[in-house]
């Protein structure tokens, strides 16, 4: 058994190099694959706004610094408590802003559900199988503005020159209708991430085949998936974070003939 402070002190030394320790005991780890592939990803579309629907508290955005993406940052965070600590992560940053509201496909007032571990605050109603990952019920409800994003778009990427966004949600169970409420938005955006739930934890989460599905319709394919939570007592896939890019066949089909052939 490695002494906890020898993993503290091996971590710290490798994260400086940007290099990661990972633990083969644990089957999943979000932290070790994602920000290299988001790392590539974003520098090979140009991306210069990150759209973060669901922020939380800021990790997301710390993370896409971590690995020096220095374009726009939008945060988007609904519970007004948690929005505080978001704004706090964001305030030394010029090229980070925050916006306190949800998104969604209809412009409404909508309740929300607070959980005392706030990661799983929802607009939809916790299922039966949310017992299992998270005991604490529902502590309380707030009434949250939520807008479609076709509504913000100009204002979120206001001063940038061909704007070329990469979209991230996670939202709870309502990614697909923050997709939904892009619009004819949806042209400026190159690439998503977005969790899918394969085995729901809210009343009414779409399968993750439908919103793979259409994510095809509106032309985009997946580069990776991610698993974010499996189940403590099957192993099951529970949710998983899939990252997707705008589909370009022409050049892809280009690159697998240079690659055989050369």
């Amino acid at each position: 058994m490695v002494p906890r402070f020898a993993k503290r002190i091996a971590r710290s030394s490798l994260n400086s190099l940007g290099l990661s320790l990972h633990d083969l005991r644990k089957n999943n780890d979000l932290s070790v694959f994602l920000p290299g592939h988001l790392n590539s990803l974003l520098r090979r579309l140009n991306i210069n706004c990150v759209i973060d629907v669901g922020a939380n508290v800021g990790n997301y955005g710390l993370m896409l610094r971590q690995i020096s993406y220095q374009g726009r940052i939008v945060s988007i965070e609904p519970v007004r408590e948690v929005f505080d600590r978001l704004c706090a992560t964001a305030a030394n940053d010029a090229e980070w802003t925050t916006l306190n509201l949800g998104c969604g496909s209809v412009e409404e007032l909508r309740e929300i559900h607070v959980f005392t571990e706030d990661l799983h605050s929802s607009f939809l109603s916790p299922a039966p199988n949310l017992a299992v990952i998270d005991s604490q019920a529902v502590v309380r409800t707030q009434t949250i503005n939520v807008k479609r994003l076709d509504s913000l778009f100009d204002e979120l990427l206001e001063g940038i020159e061909n704007p070329r966004v990469f979209l991230k949600t996670d939202v709870q169970g309502l990614d697909l209708e923050v997709l939904k409420g892009t619009g004819q938005g949806i042209s400026k955006v190159e690439a998503i991430q977005s969790e899918m739930a394969v085995i729901p934890l809210y009343a009414g989460v779409p399968d993750y085949l439908e919103f793979l599905s259409y994510c095809r319709r509106i032309g985009f394919e997946p580069t990776g998936f991610f698993p974010v939570l499996n189940s403590p007592l099957t192993g099951h896939l529970v949710e998983s974070d899939v990252v997707l890019a705008r589909r370009h066949w022409t050049n892809i089909e280009s690159a697998l003939v240079d690659s055989i052939t050369n």
